[in-house]
């Protein structure tokens, strides 16, 4: 074997190495959450709206996981309204107990996975991550949030790639809750024009004459013979014997 078709296979051999061992540490974040059974509650809500595969799709991200009792405040909400919440668990950046902790000015505004799903509305998928003393705050970026979640402990940590940090409730930003509000165009202005009658209000047309006032209607309305227009009062037939009267006289001349 040649020198060069050597080399190209150790480079082959190293490729396959390097994309395998890529592929073998890939996290999955519920073999993770598994290995703890404070959080079952929380993995199975991340199974059950999907976010589980969304998560191992990415990289470079940080989960902040509720344990079993604060997962209770989520019972009894829809299946779309706790997808959002935990979408806003979800820090699309690599955050680990040691960088809380260093915080430049000791805040910091993070986007979270529901800023970049596109339903967020008015800073819901921002969060304000506050040092206070001995504690780490988290909350909404929505104006007058409360920073009401305190990071508790670091449950897990693959540098670079996922960090999970459990905080003590969930972080519900307000309005979350409710639907994209729905407006609808305003009525067009009324129309200026008279409209038209009702059929009600028609004017209804005269009711048909009866026989007996059909036939004298009738006999009112013929003309007699003086109101006819004729040159004489005579009827038809002696005006033709007049006629044949005259016309035998002019012979007989």
């Amino acid at each position: 074997m040649s020198l060069r078709a050597l080399a190209s296979c150790i480079l082959f051999v190293a490729l396959v190495s390097l994309f395998s061992s890529n592929f073998s540490n890939a996290f999955n974040i519920t073999k993770i959450l598994s290995n703890t059974s404070d959080f079952g509650s929380f993995n199975n809500l991340l199974t059950q709206t999907g976010l589980a595969e969304t998560i191992n799709s990415r990289s470079s991200l940080t989960i902040l996981a509720l344990d079993n009792g604060a997962v209770g405040s989520l019972q009894g909400k829809s299946k779309d309204e706790v997808q959002r919440i935990l979408m806003n668990h979800v820090i699309l950046d690599y955050i680990d107990q040691n960088k809380l902790k260093n915080l430049p000015n000791k805040t910091t505004t993070m986007t979270t996975l529901l800023q970049a799903s596109g339903v967020a509305q008015q800073g819901q998928g921002f969060l304000n991550v506050t040092v206070s003393g001995n504690d780490i705050l988290f909350g909404s970026e929505v104006k007058d949030s409360p920073l009401a979640a305190r990071f508790v402990k670091s449950v897990y940590a693959e540098p670079y790639n996922i960090s999970v940090l459990q905080i003590s409730q969930s972080i519900v930003a307000p309005g979350i809750s409710a639907p994209a509000p729905y407006t609808t165009l305003p009525p067009p202005p009324p129309s200026k024009k008279t409209p038209a009658p009702s059929p009600m209000t028609r004017k209804a047309p005269p009711p048909a004459p009866t026989k007996g006032e059909e036939d004298s209607g009738n006999t009112a309305a013929a003309p007699g013979p003086a109101d006819s227009g004729a040159p004489c009062a005579l009827g038809s037939g002696a005006a033709v014997a007049v006629l044949m009267g005259l016309v035998l006289n002019f012979v007989g001349l």
